[in-house]
This record gives C-alpha cells, structure tokens and sequence, in this order.
C-alpha cells in the first residue's frame, strides 16, 4: 500500500514573477491547481496528508480555504535553497514511519498531464527510491518528485533515480502563464 506525505512548497516571494503562487490562470491560482492535483489524489487514498509550507498570510489563507495543513517557512528555508531541503525539513517535523513516500508538488506547474495515482505507481513498480518529472528535452522540470519516506528521513533522498516524461509548463513569466492556460483551457475542451 502506498501512503503518501504531500508537501506544496509555495513561499510567497519569487524572484523573476512576483507573486506568482498566487497567480490566476484557468480560473484557479496556481497554488490552486496544485492542491486540486493533490486532492485528486487524497480521494482515493486512506492516510494520504497534504500540507503546504509558506511563510505568506494569503498563501496560508488560500490552503487553509481547502482544509490543507500550513506550516510556515523558515526564513533558513527561503530563497534559492534546494526544494529537497524543503521537504526534508518537513517530513522529519512532521512525518512518521507510517508514510511510504514523500512528493513534492511545486506550485508553478499548473497545467500537470499525468495523475499522481499514475507517478505514484510508476515509481513503486519500478522499485524507485527517488521519482522526478522531466520534459520532453529530459531536463528536470521540478513539476513532481516522489521520493521514498524512509531516504527522506535518513537525508538519503537519491539512490535509485527514474524520470517520467510530463509536458507541464515551468511557469517563470507572463508568457509561461498564458501558455499553462492555454494548456488548461485545451484539456477542459
């Protein structure tokens, strides 16, 4: 049985897009989209826990609007520090030995093509310590990291590494935005 512990990471400051957790594109912020993606998930799932780290009052409200968890960032946490950092920190706060899998869902992917339910299965299947999305050139786009529990708690989050094609649009600019609508938008259609 899979159990997943859910960490959106979603500071409220961003360097080249202000705001841009927060950021409205197909109706929801992109924020939003990735606890929509997570709760899609969480329907079928016993046990499965969310929670999203911000240190932004409007981010927390947002989450808390969905009866996600908030945990606040830690300024040590902020920046350009390494999102692994991030969930690191996290699941040894909060996580336990019940959980077999920690995923990171980065907020500035909103236009996602693959379920959860689906990466989760990839990843167990394939017997992957550590799960990461890449687009089709096969760079890491930072969409979706699955990453096993217990290589989390010990700080051992990259032995055995698989990747999985997700053509989900890295949202840096107003262009990125329009396009991840655009996306959306298609898909609803």
């Amino acid at each position: 049985m899979t159990k997943p512990f859910i960490i959106i990471p979603a500071k409220g400051d961003s360097k080249r897009l202000i705001g841009k957790n927060k950021r409205i594109i197909a109706g929801k912020t992109l924020l939003e989209h990735s606890i929509k993606y997570a709760l899609d998930y969480a329907k079928f799932s016993d046990g499965c826990k969310i929670i999203v780290s911000t240190e932004d009052e409007e981010t927390k409200n947002l989450a808390l609007k969905y009866g996600i968890q908030v945990v606040g960032r830690e300024k040590d946490y902020m920046g350009e520090r390494e999102v692994a950092d991030v969930y690191v920190n996290i699941f040894n706060e909060l996580g336990d030995a019940t959980y077999t899998h920690v995923v990171g869902i980065q907020p500035d992917h909103p236009d996602r093509t693959i379920p959860l339910s689906k990466m989760l299965q990839y990843a167990v299947e394939n017997k992957y310590d550590d799960l990461f999305t890449v687009d089709n050139t096969g760079t890491r786009n930072g969409s979706i990291r699955i990453m096993k529990a217990e290589h989390v708690y010990l700080n051992q989050v990259s032995r055995r590494v698989g990747s999985m094609l997700d053509q989900c649009t890295n949202i840096h600019s107003e262009e990125d935005l329009k396009q991840a609508e655009k996306n959306i938008n298609e898909r609803l259609h």
